[in-house]
């Protein structure tokens, strides 16, 4: 059977098709199981209703729903009407249940109206069988008495099928109804809600490049003082190139010149590829060698007042989380840790890692004058700032809480006024899977 245009009108073909299988079957047992007392008409008028349900059977298969409940329905009621005229209503009561209700099923798919206009015709033939049972008995009291009862019976019985089928379909249209519209209620707040993370993504994409372009400007002074250095040792291997006619050491000065240039694109490159705006990819990383890779970088932030130490603790072990955004991290607190030291102090990083190497600590830890309590509980909050008007934006420690929150960390603020402030941050880590061991010399490896 071809399938149906959306799943109500499926639920109704498969109720149909059930219907006519069984109505057809009903009737070819009581076509093999009739006597043949029973006469030539009424086994015409089963054979009949076995064709109509093959009729209906095959518009059904051509999925034409409507046509087939419509033919269904209209010969069943011309089949009734005949069996009612020709035999009355006293000999319809046995069967009248399996007779009316296939009919009132059925009616009932084609809407209210059509199921009330089925009762309607039925309930007539009712009363035209009535009215002949009470004729065939001449209209004796006892008949008519007789032919009431079983009208008012069959009629009642009819009448209630048709209230029951109306009612249960009218409260099945209405929860579909409701659930159409929860439905599309729902759609509608999806579509919202996804549109609103979308935002919420945008928004914290520009509160962290904002917050490189900020680092950026700190570090300008130290690229500035790096790149002094490397045009003066440009001048220099560039002036003993000029005074000497040695074609070995003019080789040797090119070679520094093209050394020295090289470490300042580096210093460039680098600069730039850590403020550009770029969609946050996270990776695995040697939470090792990362680190010690950023400190060039974050030794730029400090003078010569400020004892710089890293140590990575030797920690073999992976985390999850985007190299930029990491550096971003480190680079919010220690231009925090820089700030807190005007007059010089110490600057510590270390990694630690945890048994069984399931979660690595990152300790960020300055000499500085530390927080107040009330500064340290607030002190994650954006736009939370100590700074005077216009030198704080109060972004880059909600920011690095927000990253490290996102990649499913937690950070650790301890501070105390005069004693410095060390924050603490925990991310899910993985053992660091062993190199593999490399071949020694002269041994064979077979293929």
């Amino acid at each position: 059977m071809p399938p149906a245009v959306d799943a109500t009108e499926a639920r109704a073909v498969a109720m149909l098709l059930r219907l006519l299988l069984a109505v057809a079957g009903y009737q070819l047992l009581t076509l093999l199981w009739s006597p043949p007392s029973s006469g030539l008409p009424g086994q015409a008028l089963t054979v009949c209703g076995m064709l109509t349900c093959l009729v209906s059977l095959e518009l059904l298969r051509r999925r034409r729903l409507h046509l087939s409940v419509a033919a269904f329905v209209l010969s069943n009621l011309v089949l009734t009407s005949v069996a009612y005229g020709y035999w009355g209503l006293r000999a319809q009561m046995q069967g009248q249940l399996l007779q009316l209700l296939p009919v009132l099923l059925a009616g009932a798919l084609l809407g209210r109206r059509a199921l009330w206009l089925a009762a309607g015709w039925l309930g007539g033939l009712l009363a035209l069988g009535a009215w002949l049972d009470a004729a065939a008995g001449f209209y004796l009291p006892m008949r008519v008495e007789l032919a009431l009862r079983d009208l008012a019976l069959a009629g009642f019985g009819t009448a209630m099928a048709a209230f029951v089928l109306d009612q249960s379909l009218s409260s099945l249209r209405d929860n579909l109804r409701i659930a159409q519209r929860r439905g599309t209620d729902l759609a509608r707040k999806r579509d919202e809600l996804q549109l609103e993370m979308h935002e919420k993504e945008r928004s914290r994409e520009q509160l962290v490049h904002a917050l490189k372009i900020e680092n950026v400007g700190r570090l300008a002074s130290g690229v500035a003082h790096d790149f002094n250095h490397l045009l003066a040792l440009i001048m220099g291997y560039a002036g003993k190139g000029r005074r000497s006619d040695d074609p070995a050491e003019l080789r040797a000065a090119l070679q520094g010149v093209e050394s020295a240039a090289r470490r300042a694109g580096a210093v460039t490159r680098r600069l730039l590829d850590f403020s550009r705006q770029d969609v946050a990819r996270p990776q695995l990383l040697d939470a090792a060698r990362t680190v010690a890779a950023m400190e060039p970088m974050l030794r730029q932030l400090f003078d010569a007042r400020v004892a710089f130490a890293l140590d990575t603790g030797g920690v073999r072990c992976q985390i999850h989380f985007d190299p930029a955004q990491l550096e971003l991290v480190l680079l919010s607190l220690a231009a925090n840790a820089q700030q807190a030291m005007p007059d010089g102090g110490t600057f510590r990083l270390a990694l630690s890692c945890r048994e069984p190497g399931n979660e690595l600590c990152v300790e960020v830890r300055d000499s500085g004058h530390g927080m107040s309590e009330e500064v340290r509980l607030r002190c994650l909050e954006p736009f939370f700032t100590t700074k005077p008007s216009g030198q704080g934006t109060g972004l880059g420690l909600a920011v690095a809480a927000n990253l490290i929150k996102a990649a499913d960390g937690r950070i650790v603020v301890d501070s105390a006024p005069g004693a410095g402030t060390c924050f603490h941050l925990w991310l899910p880590a993985r053992p660091l899977p062993d190199a593999p061991r490399q071949p020694e010399v002269g041994v064979t490896i077979p293929y």
